[in-house]
């Protein structure tokens, strides 16, 4: 009889560890894909340059980014966030920039064209 009643509990645990386990996982996945994927809000760096300054401002929404230039609205595209590394397609033109941990600032990394002039700027967010 206590031979049983070994097997039965022992049954018991096993699932009750299997619930917590599988339960645990369920959690992980949901927080997982609950992280954003996209940027949101704005964030902008300013240049001064043969005493003259500019700021240059990204506006993201969605996978959409609008550029600003000294407050007049520039070009719109598109962006992609895979973790740190920031994507960004701007009239024909693509950078590529590491966002910080906090997601409060990017540097950009690399660009095509004429963007190739942003390379090591960094933007802050707003």
């Amino acid at each position: 009889m206590n031979g049983l009643n070994i097997k039965q509990l022992l049954s018991s645990k096993g699932k009750l560890i299997g619930s917590i386990v599988v339960i645990l996982v369920i959690i992980i996945m949901c927080i997982i894909l609950l992280l954003p994927k996209h940027l949101q809000g704005k964030y902008s760096h300013t240049t001064d340059m043969f005493l003259v300054t500019s700021t240059d401002t990204l506006r993201f929404d969605g996978s959409k980014v609008t550029e600003y230039t000294d407050g007049r609205k520039t070009n719109t595209g598109t962006y992609k966030l895979s973790g740190q590394k920031l994507e960004i397609e701007i009239n024909g033109y693509s950078m590529i920039a590491n966002l910080s941990d906090d997601k409060k600032t990017f540097t950009v990394e690399s660009a095509t064209g004429i963007a190739d002039l942003a390379k090591g700027y960094k933007y802050g967010r707003l």
